[in-house]
């Protein structure tokens, strides 16, 4: 309230003259005066309005000054206006009784007009300043509550970045270990002093700890017993809860104490492992915000867990698998070398009978696709542990299609197809094993051919183009379904099983293509207008830049390969 706002009184009196002398009087203080000629006006305007000050004649008619002083106080809003008793009777027992009814003061008739108003206007300025000070009181509560929701959103938005951080560092890794030390140097020193992670493993435990202070603060595996015997209790009260022990677990199956916090780690079927946080004794203790970050830390920690151990799973029977293909490949070689011999040594034979020579030429052909077949396996498995090597050397690419149709013709007259063959009269230099290209463009052909029905039309083309050099094997053959021109190159993909079978197969051959395609630094890409219209293969490879060795390159990738072969000083370098 500012010093022009003008105040209430309320002046109370059942005879209208004494009211017009109370309204002179009291004009000078330049205030609103509310008038009131009862006791029932009064609790009205009390009811109403809020008033600095009530001057309140005692002696009136029907509810007389005493009562309607005792029916103000007992209103909240009005508990504590001051009340001036106005009465020509002053004696002690009178003012002791109004004073019980909450009057302030007494002004007794015939009235001096300079003591009434220096009275009035003392609660005038006693009423602004209450004012006053309620506005400023209200005004530090709203700031102290703007600053309280302020805070509480920071400490949201904190926890929250944290959180979103928390989930990215504790997902960035596939490796176990690696996983449970980001997960513990998320916790300390940020959410705690200590941090543990316990994995239950068979009928022992796998426990690592992080502590703040620590130089250097690293994780570090420590024996279940070398553990503070409450962190050991926590433990095992997380797991077996249905045991008794001194910890209680809360519903969620985790242990809560002011400066412990032990989480359990599950997989939806049982517990795999607990967390721990702890703050030493001068820390504070867990609030209950703490407490639902833990419980999000332990839900992400479990997730990632669960989906570490899996991919060490996937990856160890896909090792597995590896090394079953490999010693596989290898073990049906060695009978086959026997086998191939004989069918040589028939040959040289001079054993004329039909049968046996029908026998001969069956079981020789039956060797030729059981070896092309263990040769496959062979490649599948270098491809797969990452051992298939490339002797690279300057060729001519023009020099592979010969090789490659050497190779593939039996395959094509048997379908009884048209093969035309383009090539353009210069050479096209690239650097790269020509072996395993004409392997490339051999399985092409093949794969042409299989699909292909009898009679139908194989084209085999080189060009160059835009600096590289493109082989194309297009066909006339049964196509390839929009949605499997993304998955043809994948292993063991087919797109007729009942077609590739009859002509045997593993669903190889194009996942062959492509790595040994990317090794040379190229790319391998196909297409098809649909089903029963053909489909084209295109392989890409850069052209020459520069004179590899002849010697072996690894299969780094397909980056490193075209580095190599450009002249970076690594693997195979380029000579003079």
């Amino acid at each position: 309230m500012t010093p022009d706002e003008r105040v209430k009184i309320l002046v109370v009196d059942d005879l209208p003259e004494r009211l017009l002398v109370y309204e002179a009087i009291l004009r000078d203080l330049g205030q609103e005066l509310v008038l009131a000629r009862s006791g029932d006006e009064a609790l009205r305007a009390v009811l109403q309005d809020e008033f600095a000050v009530i001057l309140l004649d005692v002696n009136m008619p029907g509810i007389d000054g005493f009562e309607t002083a005792n029916l103000i106080r007992r209103r909240q809003k009005s508990s504590h206006t001051p009340i001036i008793f106005v009465t020509a009777f002053t004696d002690e027992v009178r003012m002791a009784e109004g004073y019980s009814h909450g009057a302030v003061d007494f002004i007794s008739t015939p009235i001096v007009p300079a003591i009434l108003r220096a009275k009035i206007n003392v609660f005038v300025d006693l009423f602004r300043m209450t004012q006053q000070a309620r506005r400023h009181a209200a005004q530090e509560i709203a700031l102290a509550a703007e600053r309280s929701q302020r805070a509480a959103a920071e400490e949201a938005n904190r926890r929250l970045s944290y959180l979103v951080r928390a989930g990215a560092i504790i997902a960035r890794s596939l490796d176990r270990r690696i996983t449970a030390e980001n997960i513990l140097k998320l916790l300390v020193p940020e959410q705690a002093d200590e941090a543990a992670l316990a994995i239950r493993e068979r009928d022992d435990w796998k426990v690592m700890v992080i502590r703040a202070g620590a130089t250097p603060a690293e994780v570090v595996e420590e024996e279940f017993s070398e553990l503070p015997e409450e962190w050991r209790e926590a433990i095992q009260q997380v797991c077996m809860p249905e045991a008794r022990m001194a910890l209680a677990v809360d519903q969620s199956g985790a242990v809560r104490l002011p400066h412990l916090a032990g989480l359990p780690l599950s997989d939806r079927e049982r517990v795999i492992g607990v967390l721990l946080a702890a703050r030493r004794g001068g820390s504070m203790p867990f609030s209950q915000a703490d407490s639902q970050v833990l419980e999000s830390i332990a839900s992400r920690s479990s997730a990632a867990l669960v989906k570490a151990r899996l991919y060490e799973e996937i990856e160890f029977a896909n090792q597995q698998k590896n090394r079953f293909l490999s010693m596989l490949a290898h073990e049906l070689r060695n009978p086959l070398a026997p086998i191939q011999s004989a069918v040589d040594l028939m040959r040289l034979s001079e054993i004329e009978d039909a049968d046996v020579t029908a026998a001969r030429d069956v079981i020789a052909r039956q060797v030729a696709h059981l070896v092309r077949l263990v040769d496959d396996l062979l490649d599948v498995s270098r491809i797969t542990l990452g051992k298939i090597r490339l002797n690279l050397e300057r060729i001519d690419a023009t020099q592979v299609v010969p090789d490659a149709v050497e190779i593939s013709r039996p395959l094509i007259d048997v379908g009884g197809h048209q093969l035309s063959v383009s090539v353009p009269k210069g050479p096209l230099t690239i650097a790269g094993d020509r072996a395993r290209l004409a392997q490339v463009l051999s399985n092409l052909l093949n794969n042409a051919a299989k699909y292909t029905p009898p009679g139908g039309s194989i084209a085999l083309s080189v060009h160059e183009e835009n600096g590289e050099v493109v082989f194309g094997v297009r066909d006339s053959g049964v196509g390839i379904p929009a949605p499997m021109l993304s998955k043809v190159f994948d292993l063991f993909t087919q797109v007729e099983n009942s077609l590739d079978r009859s002509q045997g197969g593993l669903g190889i051959g194009l996942t062959l293509v492509r790595e040994v395609v990317e090794l040379h630094g190229g790319n391998v890409e196909v297409t098809s207008a649909g089903t029963g219209q053909g489909c084209e293969f295109k392989v890409r490879i850069p052209r020459a830049q520069g004179e590899p060795h002849g010697s072996g390159c690894s299969r780094a990738g397909a980056d490193e390969s075209r580095l190599e072969l450009q002249g970076a000083a690594t693997g195979c370098s380029p000579v003079a």
